[in-house]
């Protein structure tokens, strides 16, 4: 008898809960603009400009999965150790938004692989250009707001732990910057 009361409550309220969600998007494409940070195992290799595009596709009520390519630069000059490079992010995420109100905060957390080319040099000696693709983990979050029924900005910061394949390869970077993103 329980078993037939649960299965009768849920067809009731099946039709309910699949009406909400037609009513959110499927998913959002988004851009990303801002400035970041990369650090090797000793310190830091400098700042720079960081741009990025992203596709999220809802997977049920406001869980998504994101497929992200990022663009971090680098830059450290002046004094003994000198940097210069670019590092390439190719992420997959899984994103909760918070709610389904105007103002959506959410968090994210994933898997990605980065392929980093810079130059180093440190106390005017020879200059080392360095390349390396090296996977790791990332999380970060941040708030969207909806301007109308498509349109959506917001900051965002993500923070990526990066798995070294040798001693001056990027461990560790971050950015934040402002994210618009169309919801379809």
């Amino acid at each position: 008898m329980r078993v037939l009361t649960v299965l009768l409550l849920s067809l009731l309220t099946f039709p309910a809960v699949s009406a909400a969600q037609a009513d959110e998007p499927r998913g959002s494409v988004a851009g990303m603009l801002g400035g970041g940070k990369t650090w090797d195992d000793e310190g830091g290799l400098g700042n720079g400009i960081a741009a990025g595009g992203r596709l999220e596709w809802r997977l049920f009520g406001t869980t998504s999965i994101e497929a992200a390519l990022d663009v971090l630069a680098h830059e450290r000059s002046g004094g003994f150790f000198e940097s210069d490079g670019h590092s390439t992010i190719v992420s997959a995420s899984l994103l909760h938004r918070f709610g389904r109100a105007t103002v959506q905060p959410y968090v994210l957390g994933g898997v990605h692989l980065i392929h980093h080319s810079g130059s180093t040099r440190f106390d005017d000696m020879a200059v080392a250009d360095l390349q390396s693709t090296d996977p790791g983990i990332h999380f970060g979050g941040g708030v969207t707001a909806r301007i109308n029924d498509h349109l959506e900005i917001g900051p965002e910061a993500r923070f990526f732990i990066i798995r070294a394949g040798n001693d001056s390869d990027p461990a560790w970077a971050q950015w934040i910057g402002v994210r618009v993103g169309f919801r379809f």
